[in-house]
């Protein structure tokens, strides 16, 4: 312990101090209180203050330096952190999900994109999909997951409850499809975030020749048509597997889906059913009747090719050298 000493501003006096830290509730901030009280009563180290206090010798730096320069106000006023940081109050949030509370309560469904775009409108600023998540965690609502699982699945099953459902006995709470599947027709339709991910067509051209899922064991979790995304999107950018963007499915998960299906032939399958659909919709046969094959179609050197690529012929003497040297 050094020699030198702690003291305190003296913005009021140590009765006023000690009055705070009688009438203050909050656990921390009457410490910091008493931390003052004791730096004004006797000047003394840091140490033996943050000892009696039960503090650390930096907790009581920091707050005789925020008492010396804003007084009263800087350890009676509100601080950084907690939910002070937060966007909206949870009033305001409160009534900032009324309205797609009500949407919920009809029945439609009430999407998180939805609630993201309208937070970003409301704050005027990005707000990130986790940051709307834990928002609808706060406030009760529960995910309805509209996938290829729930379609497994008897009603009911596919819902987690994520946060305190405070609400009149009886009353569901409210859902918010959290997946990343196209709305039915007649709600509005989120804007396809890649330019090669799949459009509503070509998913509902592709989706019948997937294969299904295996009976038994843990159902599928992976909607199928984010794999095809990613797989189109790996196809047209042709980044690494490791590189896929993070609002796809795990890289991991991509690639063992391609895998499969090139070994069990469903790409082969997709490739015979979309091109006989081609030739169907053409007005012709599923199939080809009749092949052609052309024996000029591969040409072996260009025209006039011939005598640039011919070989310059050796000598007599050179051939007879060869010949006597194979032989011998």
């Amino acid at each position: 312990m050094g020699t030198r000493v702690t003291r305190a501003a003296e913005h009021v006096s140590a009765e006023e101090i000690q009055q705070r830290m009688q009438a203050e509730t909050s656990p921390w901030r009457r410490r910091h209180w008493h931390i003052i009280w004791l730096a004004l009563t006797a000047a003394r180290h840091a140490e033996e203050i943050a000892r009696q206090a039960g503090v650390a010798p930096v907790t009581v730096h920091r707050v005789l330096a925020r008492y010396r320069r804003g007084g009263v106000a800087a350890i009676a006023g509100a601080r950084k952190g907690g939910r002070r940081h937060g966007c909206l109050a949870l009033s305001e949030e409160a009534a900032f999900l009324a309205p797609f509370a009500e949407r919920a309560t009809r029945g439609e469904r009430v999407r998180v994109e939805e609630i993201q775009q309208a937070l970003h409108a409301r704050l005027g600023q990005a707000v990130h999909r986790v940051t709307v998540e834990r928002l609808l965690g706060r406030h009760g609502w529960r995910w309805r997951d509209t996938s290829a699982r729930a379609a497994q699945e008897p009603p009911g099953v596919a819902e987690m409850a994520v946060g305190p459902q405070e609400r009149p006995p009886g009353s569901p709470p409210p859902t918010a499809d959290r997946s990343r599947r196209p709305p039915p027709a007649g709600q509005p339709q989120a804007p396809q975030r890649y330019p090669s991910d799949l459009s509503d067509q070509e998913w509902a051209l592709l989706e019948p020749l997937l294969p299904p899922a295996k009976p038994g064991g843990h159902p599928r979790t992976t909607d199928l048509r984010e794999v095809l995304n990613a797989l189109c999107y790996l196809d047209r950018t042709g980044c690494q597997w490791r590189a896929l963007p993070k609002d796809f499915p795990p890289w991991s998960t991509v690639w063992t889906y391609f895998r499969q299906w090139r070994n069990d032939g469903t790409w082969q399958r997709l490739h015979t059913a979309l091109r006989e659909q081609v030739r169907v919709k053409g007005g012709r046969e599923p199939t080809p009747s009749a092949a052609i094959i052309d024996s000029q179609s591969v040409k072996t050197s260009q025209k006039g090719g011939g005598a640039a690529t011919t070989a310059a012929r050796r000598s007599r003497g050179a051939s007879a050298t060869s010949w006597s040297i194979r032989m011998a």
